[in-house]
């Protein structure tokens, strides 16, 4: 466990990604967990599987927090799937995540201060931005879980303009060709 947390990786999310039998010799994690704990922009071409994101979303979570919420955008399809692994990457470090199948559970959480991640695909947030329930210029982090497999990625547009331009964003992609304009105007510099 000592090796996960040399990654920047708070110590809850180190453990948990040892229980999962991620290790610090895997290359996908040495530089993606790092990468993603210190806030840089990232993109990853993986295939569509939340799982297979595991290294940078831990990454990711260890950022959250302190009133500095992230945002993670996936298809519908995906919406559980992605519960289901941050909850189990997340372990103890006590993230309190909601995800938005629609408005109205979401919007309350929200305005109440009771969410560290937000799981939803880019329709719903934009809603939920409308509302005034979702904030983007509070955002710490976001996550582009495969956009080749939004139905409409041009909902994207509002909800990213907002963001602050410190905030983290992170691409996974299995199509980066075609989604070359996406990262040029969403995640300038990134690694991949």
């Amino acid at each position: 466990m000592a090796a996960l947390e040399e990654l920047h990786l708070s110590p809850p999310i180190a453990a948990a990604l040892t229980r999962l039998g991620w290790s610090a010799d895997d290359a996908l994690t040495r530089e993606a967990a790092p990468t993603a704990a210190r806030g840089h922009n990232l993109v990853l071409v993986l295939p569509p599987s939340p799982t297979a994101a595991t290294p940078a979303l831990a990454g990711m979570l260890s950022r959250l927090g302190d009133g500095r919420p992230g945002l993670v955008l996936a298809p519908a399809g995906q919406l559980d799937e992605w519960g289901r692994v941050v909850h189990q990457v997340s372990g103890d470090s006590g993230l309190r995540v909601q995800v938005a199948h629609g408005t109205s559970r979401a919007t309350r959480r929200l305005r109440d201060g009771g969410v560290d991640l937000l799981i939803a695909t880019p329709e719903t947030a934009l809603a939920l931005q409308r509302r005034s329930a979702l904030r983007a210029d509070v955002l710490a982090a976001v996550l582009l879980a495969w956009p080749e497999a939004w139905e409409e990625e041009e909902s994207l547009a509002p909800l990213m303009q907002d963001l602050d331009k410190e905030a983290q964003r992170i691409v996974l992609t299995s199509a980066p060709e075609r989604e070359a304009a996406l990262v040029e105007r969403y995640a300038r510099r990134a690694p991949r």
